[in-house]
């Protein structure tokens, strides 16, 4: 049987109310869902939010940039996923670029060092 993030949230909230700490709570979710349960760093974060006084199990709305736009056509999906190849290439292509004339600088300055007549 499958437990969602949600449900294990509510369980969190009700072994927090038990006056039980983050590790205990971990403990009892490996023991009962083996893989499947959330990792140490996620029920510790909850078992804070709880502590604090959070009443709520769901996800909170966060503002920012929509990866998915709902659409009946899939060419713009198509699109979209075109865009972030493209970003994704851009980005590692710009990482070699600094990465190369990071070795260039590098290997300038050593040779200015070792040969301060031949480069001003």
């Amino acid at each position: 049987m499958e437990v969602t993030h949600v449900e294990q949230r509510a369980c969190i909230k009700i072994i927090v109310l038990r006056g039980r700490n983050k590790m205990e709570c971990h403990s009892e979710f490996v023991e009962a869902l083996g893989n499947n349960a959330l990792p140490y760093r996620t029920v510790a974060r909850w078992v804070r939010k709880f502590h604090l006084g959070r009443a709520s199990t769901s996800d909170e709305q966060r503002s920012g940039r929509i990866w998915h736009v709902p659409s009946s056509s899939s060419s713009g999906m198509k699109t979209d996923n075109r865009n972030n190849k493209d970003r994704s290439r851009n980005s590692q292509q710009t990482y070699h670029h600094v990465n190369f004339l990071s070795a260039v600088l590098s290997f300038f300055c050593t040779m200015k060092a070792k040969l301060p007549c031949v480069l001003p």
